[in-house]
């Protein structure tokens, strides 16, 4: 079956993102794959490197992954799709352009949590832009 993959990461952005999926795979009668990823970054104080638990890692993105399909469900958009929801440990530019291999389709919020308030495009999607292997469909939130 054709896929629809949509990435998110719990930002108001990446929900417009998953809605606007749900209802483009309901017209194409396409599966849809749900993805986030997280990836462990490394803090260092100059003396020692830290990292955080990769576990609690997997477990806060799956947490906040499970709300934005939870919130999605519960408006009724997700009815009669076949939905399949993964977390992936990684880059999330990187994982998505993984999965647009396979897929008919991405999407993606414009932007993410990422620091730069002002930007139209997050990083995330400018390098999904760039280099995914299928179509890509950017999303923007109306506030």
């Amino acid at each position: 079956m054709a896929e629809i993959v949509v990435g998110v990461d719990g930002s108001e952005h990446s929900l417009s993102a998953l809605r606007w999926a749900a209802a483009e795979a309901r017209l194409r009668s396409s599966g849809l794959r749900v993805v986030s990823s997280f990836s462990t970054p490394l803090m260092t104080t100059g003396y020692e490197v830290a990292a955080p638990d990769p576990a609690d890692l997997q477990a806060a993105t799956t947490t906040v992954l499970g709300a934005a399909v939870d919130a999605v469900r519960a408006e009724g958009l997700l009815e009669g799709i076949d939905v399949q929801v993964e977390v992936l440990d990684g880059h999330p530019g990187e994982r998505l352009i993984q999965c647009s291999t396979t897929a008919e389709l991405l999407v993606v919020g414009s932007r993410g949590h990422g620091g730069f308030v002002g930007l139209l495009l997050g990083s995330v999607t400018t390098y999904c832009v760039n280099h995914a292997h299928c179509p890509v469909v950017v999303v923007r939130h109306e506030a």
